[in-house]
């Protein structure tokens, strides 16, 4: 049968006042750590055990059960394994042998091919529509990891706005939250690889450690859209036998045992991550993004809309807050040039503490807070 499209009178639906209400199921796959609709991305280094804290999570929201003491919102699972099918396959043998109580059927599905979400939409179509055939509507999808479901995609360019792109048209296809596996980019930098579309194009940040070979990694929220992000929770785990191999010898994996709090980071402590200077910048610039700041689409037309404002917006502002007087010496010229440096290097400052963020448009450059 030939499908027909709606008429471009049809295509957006409009609310009116009284009809706009918060959805009555909540705004929480896990509550205050992982929304319910939405992407983000959990980063780290190689054997930081990031893909046992997502096959944890996964476990526990297809269950329905608390997940680091916070409420979790019951939910379809589906795991995309594009690197390591064969380690899931022994996490989940892992997980049945220390929860001998789990029911035998879950609503957990594994997909263990590496769909190209880098360079097209095509594979995002196929996915969505293989997930729909066999009637499943998840809450979650996990892709693990990035790197091997970009194709021939640039992970430092179009690659990874066009995978944002296809994990936002997952999101809306149902209504769900994809949590994307990454790698950190230069080794103890706090930051994932790649375009910078990663850190405004996604709801939720997550930095996965490990600290030398100790059985634990911390997570430590970057991002949270819309709330307080200084969590940082401390994953425990063990090891445990799951069979034995045709020759006797041991088979065995990870798990984790549980979830804990890390030691809280004091007020004191995160003031002092901002210096005066950069409070400073960030005060100009919101009152520059309230007076005269513009709605833009910094990763892409199918991203994410940020509220932003020209650094030339931001600029007269911030020369006029800091006052700087001329120095022995000083020509105008001088004057400017300090001025200009010391406004470029506050931005700088600002963006590497990844509380603003920066795009280029047709030459000006844009900014906005995170």
């Amino acid at each position: 049968m030939k499908r027909t499209h709606p008429s471009p009178a049809q295509k957006f639906k409009l609310d009116p006042w009284e009809l706009i209400r918060r959805d009555p199921g909540g705004e929480w796959l896990v509550k205050k750590l992982v929304p319910k609709i939405g992407a983000g991305i959990l980063f780290g280094e190689s054997q930081s055990f990031k893909s046992f804290v997502a096959m944890n999570l996964g476990a526990h929201v297809a269950i329905g059960e608390d997940w680091a003491g916070r409420r979790v919102s019951q939910a379809t699972v589906v795991y995309i394994a594009a690197e390591g099918a064969a380690g899931v396959k022994k996490r989940k043998e892992g997980i049945e042998k220390t929860r001998p109580e789990l029911p035998q059927r879950l609503p957990f599905y594994l997909v263990t091919g590496a769909p190209n979400l880098g360079t097209s939409p095509e594979d995002q179509i196929a996915l969505c529509a293989s997930i729909e055939a066999v009637g499943v509507s998840p809450g979650l999808v996990i892709v693990d990891t990035l790197s091997k479901c970009l194709g021939s995609g640039d992970e430092n360019g179009g690659g990874m706005i066009q995978l944002l792109a296809n994990a936002d048209a997952i999101t809306r296809r149902f209504s769900c939250f994809v949590l994307i596996l990454h790698h950190i980019g230069l080794r103890d930098s706090d930051r994932e690889r790649g375009h910078s579309s990663a850190l405004g194009g996604t709801d939720l940040r997550i930095l996965c450690q490990r600290k030398g070979r100790e059985m634990s990694a911390t997570l430590t929220w970057k991002k949270l859209k819309d709330e307080d992000c200084e969590i940082s929770l401390k994953v425990l785990l063990s090891r445990v036998v799951t069979g034995h191999d045709e020759d006797g010898d041991e088979l065995s994996t990870l798990v984790v045992d549980r979830i804990v709090e890390a030691e809280a980071s004091t007020p004191a402590a995160r003031a002092s991550r901002i210096s005066p200077g950069q409070r400073l910048l960030m005060s100009v610039l919101a009152e520059a993004v309230d007076e005269v700041g513009e709605m833009f689409r910094p990763f892409g037309q199918s991203g994410q809309l940020v509220k932003t404002v020209a650094d030339t917006a931001v600029r007269s502002s911030y020369y006029a807050r800091i006052a700087e007087t001329p120095k022995n010496g000083d020509t105008s010229d001088k004057l400017a040039e300090r001025q200009r440096k010391n406004f470029n290097n506050a931005i700088k400052r600002t963006i590497d503490a990844k509380v603003v963020a920066a795009a280029d448009r047709d030459g000006e450059r844009l900014l906005w807070l995170l």
